[in-house]
């Protein structure tokens, strides 16, 4: 009796560790597919939407949410299951300490990558601590330094600042000059920042090239609150065409100066505040007919370009401006990334940047050009400036051809 009680004891003991293994390998699996499942990924995004910057930064990060919320409904990032891109957001401000604060402290919430700024000097400050925590850097400012410093975690969707002016020149030679016949004589006016210094250098260069008398080359401070004494230099100059670099609140006052003291010149804007539509509404029709390059517009010939516009513009009641524009693709781009790699890792999404592919037709190549494609420095080597017209308050891309959807005005 004791022998067989002792027999059961020892099955039972046999079968209780058989389970207690099996629970043990189970949960062991169950851990294992715990940690290599992702809910969601978070991109830090650093807009300003605080400062003189606030309707140009709330504007961009409108776009970044859209994005989100449009990948999130397509599946999200399917290579990991379906997880969410979450968004954490933060305002660096207007200037270069806040923003290197503000980017110190999303970089402790171990962000998989980041993207914003616009502004270029605040990009240089987010640029330089992103790349040495090792975190991408995603973002559409345009200056030409910012990709010339050979970082690795850094990209760059926009067009750079030197083929602003390359492109503006080139329209104001075939159109202006050479078509309605203007006196090629360039006033090139900009704010003393690193995107005014770099934008304006590229006008210099181009105008030169093309035969151009730079008549005034000039800078200011920004953000200033009387316009009238630059644009009497302007107008004692005698220049037919300026090529003025500002931010929205300059552009405003420039323009009104202009109008104020009855200045016989065509304006061809820099990009950044005369694009927003809180220029033309400052000036109403004095706004008609003012031309500006750009990195993107709401109507440039890509696929899908004018579903995301109608869609925006439905949920936030605004135009979908370059800042917005270029916002969304950089979102998409990072998203795609992450899909490649197949993981949260910042370092793996910053490989899958450097190799990143995106053709026609992808919801994220809305920039001009080809496919959104980085070079070594980190820049989308395809993409190219267009050349935008205020038309009956709605800014028309007008050159190049190939992306243009009505013809200039001259007759104002």
């Amino acid at each position: 009796m004791k022998r067989n009680f002792t027999k059961v004891l020892v099955v039972v003991l046999a079968f209780a560790l058989l389970f207690l293994a099996g629970c043990g390998s189970s949960s062991q699996g169950s851990a294992t597919q715990t940690q290599t499942q992702v809910k969601d990924v978070t991109i830090g995004v650093l807009y300003p939407t605080s400062g003189d910057q606030a309707v140009l930064g709330q504007a961009a990060l409108n776009a970044v949410k859209l994005a989100a919320d449009d990948i999130n409904a397509a599946g999200g990032i399917k290579s990991l299951g379906g997880a969410k891109i979450k968004l954490d957001i933060v305002d660096p401000g207007s200037a270069t300490e806040s923003a290197r604060s503000a980017t110190e402290n999303i970089i402790k919430d171990k962000p998989s990558a980041l993207t914003g700024d616009y502004l270029s000097a605040l990009s240089m400050v987010t640029s330089e601590v992103a790349e040495r925590a090792k975190i991408p850097f995603v973002t559409a400012s345009v200056s030409d330094a910012l990709s010339s410093r050979g970082y690795k975690y850094f990209f760059q969707v926009s067009p750079k600042s030197s083929m602003f002016g390359a492109t503006q020149i080139e329209f104001a030679k075939k159109v202006l000059v050479d078509q309605k016949g203007m006196a090629p004589k360039a006033a090139i006016v900009f704010e003393n920042t690193s995107y005014g210094q770099s934008t304006s250098k590229g006008l210099v260069d181009a105008a030169k090239k093309m035969g151009f008398d730079v008549v005034l080359n000039e800078s200011y401070d920004a953000n200033f609150t009387d316009a009238n004494p630059l644009v009497t230099k302007i107008k004692a100059s005698g220049a037919t065409i300026l090529f003025p670099v500002s931010y929205l609140q300059d552009a405003i006052l420039i323009q009104k100066a202009i109008k104020q003291q009855n200045v016989k010149i065509f304006t061809i804007g820099g990009g950044a505040g005369y694009l927003m539509p809180d220029f033309y509404n400052a000036l109403g029709k004095d706004g008609e007919g003012v031309i500006s390059v750009a990195s993107w517009n709401n109507d440039v010939n890509k696929p899908g370009v004018d579903d995301i516009a109608k869609r925006y513009q439905a949920k936030y009641g605004s135009l979908l401006t370059e800042h917005s524009g270029e916002a969304y693709s950089a979102t998409w781009a990072i998203a795609k990334a992450i899909d490649l790699a197949k993981s949260a890792d910042p370092q793996k999404i910053r490989d899958s940047l450097a190799t990143l592919k995106l053709d026609a037709g992808y919801p994220g190549d809305i920039m001009p050009g080809g496919q959104l494609e980085f070079d070594s420095t980190g820049w989308n080597k395809s993409v190219h400036p267009v050349m935008i017209q205020w038309q009956d308050g709605i800014p028309r891309t007008i050159y190049p051809d190939q992306d243009a959807k009505t013809q200039v005005k001259l007759d104002f």
